[in-house]
């Protein structure tokens, strides 16, 4: 998890974590995944740029070009690098985007899906398919606003 440096963990903190862990794991259709803030805030004021993940490596320059490309509304305009892989988003939905890896010989993806003020990003590989995976991380986001919500 990448916070401020110095801040305890907090309860929030804690139930990102926990959210993202919902999402990989063993017998899981995503190999990792992230949730990004992307409320607009004051430049240089964002506390954190990566709230949890879990299963990939996401490097904070990533977290922070990836979060201005998708505010800025140009994400799809070039590729997107996530712990250290390439990808090129390839359809792009009024809340979501969606793409293949295109630095390695395996079969991956990526889906970018937003939630409220916050970016939900999962990847796979190959044997899951967008097919399988995009639904999937669709519902997952659903059902975490559903609880928020409650």
């Amino acid at each position: 998890m990448a916070q401020r440096a110095g801040a305890p963990p907090s309860s929030a903190s804690k139930n990102w974590e926990r959210y993202v862990g919902t999402l990989v794991g063993p017998g899981r259709v995503v190999v990792g995944a992230a949730v990004l803030p992307i409320a607009p805030e004051a430049p240089g004021v964002r506390k954190s740029v990566i709230l949890a993940q879990k299963g990939i490596s996401l490097r904070v320059p990533e977290a922070t070009a990836l979060v201005e490309a998708v505010m800025e509304g140009r994400v799809h305009r070039d590729y997107v690098n996530v712990a250290g892989q390439q990808y090129l988003i390839t359809t792009v939905m009024e809340s979501s985007y969606y793409g293949k890896c295109t630095s390695t010989p395996t079969v991956g993806g990526i889906a970018l899906v937003k939630m409220g003020p916050f970016l939900v990003l999962a990847v796979w590989v190959e044997p899951t398919t967008a097919a399988q995976a995009i639904p999937y991380v669709h519902r997952s986001v659903d059902d975490l606003v559903a609880a928020m919500g409650a």
